[in-house]
């Protein structure tokens, strides 16, 4: 009796299915009934980078006042791995239906697509864009045993003794490893670079003088200059920041044209409801918009920011087309 029961309830169940996909009407009306309880049960928020950086305290800090403003646990599930390709792809394999979102940074949707031959999503097609989250400030820093107080005295060094200091980065592909081999190639030096699993290992690496130097977002580096242990030379953006007001930025130290930041935002699968992307952007400007909020990304060296969905689809468009031309000025490729 019991399998005639489960036989007629999944039978019930495909025939409605079929009847919802077959008629817009009632697909449109089952999307919105989903979008009128969304969320009824907690969010996965995918973090393609792992412990002790930037993203991971933005992601976090982002993740609990989602929770306090929905109601409903949004859990952080760190991902990093292939330059932030892995935890992009889970994102952009997901079942669409709002409960599975995704921090997309510059290097998965920006930087990898000029770097690797085969990607396995497409960065432009594939993820919805939500709303920009925040932008962050990439910082040059040296091991403090590195004789050079600045970058003139940086770029000298590297020149009188090519690929003698190592460049740690979180890995190919990645938003350190972009901003460093700018400095290099416009620098006209070279430097070995040794990669690392992720921001916070990159970092620990220098101030251990397993590798001497980096040019990674500043909020990983930050406390380590603060305590003597990094010795910061210059800021990548076209600006000084307010967490370091002293440290030039990389082109007012003598690298002409240089320009290299961060940035974030929340996106979805592709087919994700639109009305549930309203309400994701809806929570997403209102939690950002805070001067708590805004106060603690500022902590962190990062910018607490927010968009339209579409507003933030040409930021990303807009940034992949520059990262392109960056990538064939720095020959930027896979190792």
């Amino acid at each position: 009796m019991n399998k005639i029961r489960y036989l007629i309830v999944t039978c019930y169940l495909a025939l409605l299915a079929a009847g919802i996909s077959a008629n817009p009407a009632l697909a449109a009306t089952a999307a919105s009934d989903s979008a009128r309880d969304y969320p009824n049960r907690p969010i996965r928020y995918i973090l393609p980078n792992g412990p002790g950086s930037n993203a991971d305290i933005f992601s976090r800090l982002l993740a609990q006042k989602l929770s306090d403003y929905f109601g409903q646990q949004v859990v952080v599930d760190s991902r990093p791995g292939a330059g932030g390709m892995l935890g992009i792809d889970i994102a952009a394999k997901a079942v669409p239906d709002g409960y599975t979102v995704a921090r997309g940074n510059s290097p998965g949707l920006a930087i990898a697509p000029h770097v690797y031959k085969k990607m396995p999503y497409d960065a432009l097609v594939d993820l919805v864009p939500v709303s920009l989250t925040d932008n962050g400030h990439n910082l040059l820093a040296v091991h403090t045993s590195v004789a050079a107080n600045n970058v003139r005295e940086l770029i000298a060094l590297m020149k009188a003794k090519p690929d003698a200091l190592a460049m740690a980065s979180p890995g190919v592909g990645s938003a350190g490893h972009l901003a460093g081999v700018l400095f290099t190639t416009l620098a006209g030096v070279r430097s070995l670079h040794v990669p690392y699993k992720s921001a916070g290992a990159s970092i620990i690496a220098v101030v251990g003088n397993e590798s001497q130097w980096t040019f990674a977002p500043i909020g990983a580096p930050l406390p380590h200059v603060r305590a003597g242990r990094l010795r910061a030379l210059a800021v990548g953006g076209d600006k000084r920041v307010p967490q370091l007001p002293e440290v030039p930025t990389a082109a007012e130290a003598g690298v002409t044209g240089y320009y290299s930041t961060s940035w974030a935002g929340l996106v979805v699968p592709k087919g994700t409801p639109p009305a549930i992307i309203a309400k994701l952007n809806t929570a997403v400007v209102k939690v950002l918009g805070t001067p708590e909020t805004k106060e603690q990304f500022l902590a962190q060296g990062g910018e607490a920011v927010s968009s339209t969905p579409q507003e933030f689809a040409r930021f990303i468009r807009a940034d992949y087309e520059r990262i392109a031309k960056v990538a064939r000025v720095a020959g930027l490729t896979a190792d």
